[in-house]
């Protein structure tokens, strides 16, 4: 349904014999139903558009068959690795690379840059990158920005405050970079750290 958010926790499988390949096969199969889907509503949408432009009396719009689909993938290092396969990965390099024509926005989350696809980087249009300090990651995210910037990557990245939710934005299409700071979540945090001691919750402060 259009303006829906619908929630698949594969973590409910991380105990079970295989999980790894199993939580991928679920996303792998998610995947390719979304985007078979989203092509042929797309076909559908492109022949209502031109029928639109012949007649000439405005006929009743048709209501799309389904909606244009964001799929947000948090660890996705785990379903698209560098190196290897998993289920997941042929459907989710479909979507990165030919999702856009039919209507499908992926959004990928990780915290091992340097572990993920190849792909994930070379076809992202947006990346926006906390601090790093491991080689591999800082290499990985190099790969997106040596082709336009001049600077070193790691004078931007020591360039980031140290205050929390500091990140940095990379533009491919316009080719620039933007500093930013995210500000701290106010709902329940499932993957936050422990502590002993309550921590004090500040209004963001520029």
């Amino acid at each position: 349904m259009p303006g829906q958010i619908s929630i698949l926790d594969v973590g409910a499988y991380t105990t079970t014999s295989g999980a790894e390949n199993l939580r991928a096969l679920v996303i792998g199969l998610v995947a390719q139903k979304l985007f078979a889907q989203r092509m042929t509503s797309r076909k559908a949408e492109e022949e209502a558009a031109i029928a639109e432009e012949i007649h000439f009396f405005e006929e009743e719009e048709e209501k799309k068959r389904e909606p244009i689909v964001w799929l947000i993938i948090d660890e996705a290092h785990e379903f698209l690795p560098n190196k290897g396969k998993t289920p997941a990965t042929t459907p989710l390099i479909t979507v990165l690379r030919e999702g856009r024509q039919p209507g499908i926005s992926l959004v990928l989350a990780s915290q091992q840059p340097g572990k993920i696809h190849s792909d994930v980087i070379s076809q992202s249009d947006v990346v926006i990158a906390h601090r790093i300090t491991a080689n591999l990651d800082v290499q990985a995210l190099g790969g997106l920005m040596q082709s336009y910037m001049r600077e070193g990557l790691d004078k931007q990245l020591n360039l980031l405050p140290t205050e929390e939710g500091a990140a940095i934005v990379f533009d491919d299409i316009n080719e620039k970079l933007y500093p930013i700071r995210v500000r701290p979540r106010f709902s329940w945090h499932g993957g936050s750290a422990p502590t002993a001691l309550p921590k004090e919750k500040k209004v963001f402060e520029f």
